[in-house]
């Protein structure tokens, strides 16, 4: 059976990497070459030379509080380990820079105005339904169906993201360890799953981890084409994907 699941997996990676590398030569030829070297879209042609992701206390994002006028954007909410200053639905998307798989220094505002909608994918290297699910992405194994949370109209969201309507953005906050993720975190997880249209960058220092403080992972957000968050999720992905279904039926 598992030489059945490495055969399936080399066959349909072989296809989809061709269709893929197509596309990103495609881009890069169309935009000057002012695209990362995965091909997603980048704002300027300025090249970023540090990762500088740190909570700034008190009143931020991600900080203690002990009520609504202690934070900056006064939102005060309680969460499991006390209360924080935290994000919420409409709200901006926090800037955020990090290593991605091939050890470019990505910024995640960059795919802003791209007149798509933009999936946020919080996950570990350890997380077995991160692993699904990016089997899924990659391979086309199907294994993420048999489980309760799944539902058939979510299909709809592989033909979305692999079409390159809409950006799924995988953010990897720990390794296979549970240490930190590294830019050496991405790279592994990029050769176990291949897909050459999902950009997945290292949260090293726990930044966003920090600020979303997920309880249940794939924790996964939407966004809309200015980063504005249309749904916010600290555990699992239904919220996200049903909200895309629901935008794709109307």
């Amino acid at each position: 059976m598992k030489q059945i699941v490495s055969c399936l997996k080399i066959q349909h990676f072989s296809m989809k990497i061709l269709i893929n590398i197509f596309f990103i030569i495609t881009i890069a030829i169309g935009n000057d070459g002012l695209n990362y070297i995965g091909g997603w879209p980048k704002s300027t042609n300025a090249k970023y030379t540090e990762v500088s992701n740190q909570l700034d206390c008190p009143g931020n994002l991600g900080c203690e509080c002990d009520n609504n006028t202690s934070c900056n954007d006064s939102s005060c909410i309680k969460h499991f380990k006390g209360n924080f200053c935290s994000l919420e639905e409409g709200d901006y998307f926090p800037s955020f820079k990090a290593y991605d798989q091939f050890g470019e220094i990505v910024s995640i505002d960059d795919f802003a105005n791209q007149n798509k909608y933009i999936l946020i994918e919080m996950g570990t290297a350890w997380c077995g339904p991160c692993r699904m699910l990016a089997d899924w992405f990659s391979y086309g194994i199907d294994d993420l169906k048999s489980k309760p949370f799944w539902k058939d109209e979510y299909n709809i969201i592989y033909d979305l993201v692999n079409n390159n309507e809409i950006y799924f953005i995988t953010i990897i906050y720990e390794d296979e360890f549970r240490d930190n993720a590294t830019q050496y975190t991405c790279e592994e997880w990029y050769n176990n799953y291949p897909d050459e249209l999902i950009p997945i960058l290292a949260d090293e220092n726990k930044y966003l981890h920090k600020i979303i403080k997920p309880t249940g992972i794939p924790a996964i957000s939407l966004l809309n084409d200015q980063m504005q968050i249309i749904t916010l999720s600290t555990r699992g992905f239904n919220k996200a994907f049903d909200k895309i279904v629901e935008l794709n039926l109307d």
